[in-house]
């Protein structure tokens, strides 16, 4: 009689910390709800071997294979300290169990059997729990997200007509920038009509005054004065600099300045332009 696999799914590889590691911000940083995390821990001397089954979402078993360790100084530990200090604000329920190495082995090889599973739900955790043992002073005390979680742009947020540039973001940011913000003073200008008017003149003449060619209903003054202000500022505290001078390359502050463009976007198309009589 064969065997029944578990019907779960499998991600990382084991052995190799930086996969695993990404397994699990991946999901944290896709907006995966993580409901219960088990570290599974083969103990061989001094060294420990560490998976992770997690429930995910609605009923969704995950096992992360054994790319993090314990008991010395090394990337596996290291990596493994970042996630579970990752996990502890993200998961509701962590616990650790002690299992056989032959079990962390087919967790690696993707063939954990339906037995594997039910003898796991009949273990009890570890205790009394040693998750602090795992977790580095300086994961614990001031933990990094900027630094693995990768710097995407949220598709869903952006306006559709940053599409093309943001798929060219990655590569030149300051190019992908400049492109954007010649976009919105074109869009403007010829929604406006005022074609001849560039920068802070053109969005004050566009949106501010009574009898601007562009407006927002439904805004009382100082809401339309705020909206106009932005798209001066902006223009301002960033574009002008990166026209005039070479920035210091940093992907984080890039993406928060296009993010920001990005709704100057929303902004512009939410304006109508007035009708004269």
């Amino acid at each position: 009689m064969l065997t029944k696999l578990a019907g779960i799914e499998y991600r990382g590889l084991g052995g190799i910390s930086q996969y695993c590691l990404d397994a699990v911000i991946e999901m944290i940083h896709f907006g995966r709800q993580i409901n219960e995390v088990k570290i599974l821990t083969s103990e061989r001397g001094y060294d420990c071997y560490h998976a992770l089954i997690l429930s995910v979402d609605t009923n969704i078993t995950i096992a992360i294979k054994s790319g993090f360790s314990s008991g010395y100084v090394g990337e596996g530990p290291t990596s493994f300290s970042y996630v579970l200090s990752i996990l502890k604000k993200f998961a509701v329920e962590i616990d650790e169990y002690i299992v056989p190495y032959r079990f962390i082995e087919r967790v690696d090889k993707s063939a954990l059997t339906e037995r594997d599973i039910k003898w796991l739900s009949e273990q009890l955790p570890v205790r009394p729990r040693r998750l602090s043992d795992y977790i580095y002073e300086k994961h614990s005390s001031a933990l990094s997200v900027s630094y693995y979680f990768p710097a995407e742009i949220p598709l869903s947020l952006l306006d559709p007509r940053l599409y093309e540039i943001a798929l060219s973001f990655k590569i030149n940011p300051d190019n992908a920038l400049l492109a954007g913000y010649r976009l919105l003073e074109r869009l403007i200008k010829e929604k406006s009509g005022l074609t001849q008017e560039t920068g802070s003149k053109l969005f004050s003449k566009a949106f501010q005054g009574e009898d601007a060619p562009l407006y927002w209903s439904d805004l009382d003054g100082s809401e339309v004065k705020g909206r106009a202000t932005l798209f001066s500022s902006v223009f301002m505290a960033y574009r002008n600099r990166r026209a005039h001078q070479e920035p210091v390359a940093d992907i984080h502050e890039d993406l928060r300045e296009f993010m920001l463009l990005n709704q100057l976007f929303i902004l512009e198309k939410t304006a109508k332009p007035r009708e004269y009589s």
